[in-house]
């Protein structure tokens, strides 16, 4: 799951970064979920053109994720940003790396929609063996590759012990994660 809220240009994103120390530790203990990752962009830094908020979940089961949206954690975003809209995919890999002990403080995002005249499955599979060498790097913490079937979306999301490289072509500095259930969530492809 993940959502952005893209923020002007002149905003001070201090209030961001203060949300992200004050209220991160909120959701240490949250049933349900794997991880959260506070992923901020900023203007300037990374190769960012823009500022936004960007969190990024993986949820053990659809349950947490559920109550998140309906019973009121998801209600902090609503009321101080209004309601953004909420993507979700199916997870199809998630692999830790050799920094899965280490605190991350980076992400990076890769996207790839999957053309129409191209049977899906093979896109997928090169994508699927290309994550497990992904996930030896150097300084990866961990990386999921997910799908919006509806759309035909992929994404590899990273975690990054220090920083992400410049080839993600989105880049996060991450100022909390979350990780209570991070021990369940499955580790390589999930069928």
């Amino acid at each position: 799951m993940h959502y952005e809220i893209t923020l002007p240009a002149d905003y001070d994103m201090e209030v961001i970064h203060h949300r992200v120390r004050t209220r991160g530790p909120l959701l240490d203990g949250l049933p349900g979920l794997g991880l959260k990752a506070y992923g901020v962009r900023e203007r300037g830094v990374d190769g960012s053109e823009l500022n936004q908020y960007s969190p990024f979940y993986l949820w053990h089961d659809p349950a947490g994720m559920h109550s998140f949206l309906w019973d009121g954690g998801y209600r902090g975003i609503i009321d101080d940003f209004g309601r953004p809209p909420v993507q979700h995919w199916t997870v199809l890999a998630f692999e830790p790396g050799p920094a899965f002990g280490e605190t991350p403080r980076a992400a990076g995002k890769r996207t790839e929609l999957i053309p129409r005249e191209t049977w899906p499955a093979d896109v997928v599979r090169p994508e699927l063996e290309a994550l497990r060498d992904h996930a030896r790097r150097d300084g990866v913490h961990s990386t999921a590759l997910v799908i919006d079937p509806r759309a035909w979306e992929l994404v590899r999301y990273t975690l990054w012990q220090d920083t992400a490289p410049a080839e993600d072509p989105v880049r996060y500095r991450v100022g909390h994660v979350s990780a209570p259930e991070l021990a369940s969530l499955g580790h390589g492809q999930q069928w």
